[in-house]
């Protein structure tokens, strides 16, 4: 999908040079999977692919994104925390122009970024944010973000996690996003190009909770707390009961991120409705045949 111009436009990335770990392209891919939230897809790629090839690389580039800081005559972008608690971004109401009231005659390349983005006023901030986090680790980029992480943490675990932690410092970066991001350059079985971090790191921590995977733990009256961390190691003893070398040879009997996408799937109306495989395009003897304990929670079961 990241690597297909028809869907991400500019932003496509070059397979060869994700699967080498390439600081540039992992920094790309960064920034677009953070662009996947809280809408549908299919109006992300609507937007990336809104936008012309200069504003792509100034985008999704770090070196040129910290220029732009450094040049700035604005205080308020300096750090992450200055971008949290000083940078007030918006956009205006009438004009949908960038605007802030902590600067405002300032025209900063954060406004100009809420606009291309056309996301929340504030979601031109995420761009700056990602490159800012690298910096204030101490790393150029994230190759060097993650070597640092490998030398200083003993344990695949918690390497996994102290990564999670690092990059969930960005503004609009939470556990999800983070797992979004890094299980997809270390979980090996997610795609046809090499994961370039699957070696040294513990990728099956990675598991995205979002609305469609909670909306599964519903169905299926889950009565554990609502922490990330709680439903996260919930849907990875789940995991563990479901052999999943034994449904597909090109899998690891264990995967819990891959189990994870299957109830994301299973209860996105949007996405299955969208595919042209979905057992729903069928007909009602497909719902018939369908076991009851799925059946009944199915999204788009028809009558």
């Amino acid at each position: 999908m990241f690597c297909d111009p028809e869907r991400v436009g500019h932003f496509a990335l070059d397979r060869q040079k994700l699967a080498a770990g390439d600081p540039q392209t992992l920094f790309r891919l960064w920034f677009i999977v953070t662009m996947f939230q809280r809408r549908q897809d299919v109006q992300i790629m609507r937007i990336l692919k809104g936008i012309g090839a200069q504003d792509a690389r100034q985008l999704s580039t770090a070196p040129t994104l910290l220029k732009l800081v450094d040049a700035s005559p604005c205080s308020h972008m300096k750090s992450t925390h200055d971008l949290v608690t000083r940078c007030d971004l918006g956009k205006d109401e009438k004009t949908k122009l960038g605007r802030c009231d902590a600067n405002p005659s300032v025209q900063c390349h954060l406004k100009r970024h809420t606009v291309l983005l056309k996301r929340y006023g504030h979601f031109g901030k995420v761009p700056t944010s990602l490159a800012l986090v690298l910096r204030e680790a101490g790393a150029r980029n994230l190759r060097e973000l993650r070597a640092k992480i490998l030398r200083d943490v003993p344990t695949p675990e918690g390497r996994a996690v102290a990564l999670e932690e690092a990059l969930s410092g960005a503004w609009r970066v939470n556990q999800k996003i983070a797992a979004m991001y890094l299980s997809a350059i270390s979980n090996p079985e997610l795609s046809d190009v090499p994961a370039p971090w699957a070696e040294g790191i513990d990728w099956s921590h990675y598991v995205v909770i979002d609305s469609n995977v909670d909306l599964f733990l519903a169905s299926i009256g889950y009565r554990g707390t609502g922490t990330y961390d709680a439903r996260r190691a919930f849907v990875q003893v789940l995991a563990e009961k479901i052999d999943l070398h034994r449904l597909d040879e090109r899998l690891s009997a264990y995967n819990p991120r891959v189990v994870q996408q299957a109830l994301y799937l299973f209860m996105s109306a949007a996405n299955r409705g969208a595919a042209a495989r979905d057992c729903s395009r069928q007909g009602p003897a497909t719902c018939r045949a369908c076991p009851s304990l799925v059946a009944k929670r199915c999204p788009l079961r028809r009558a």
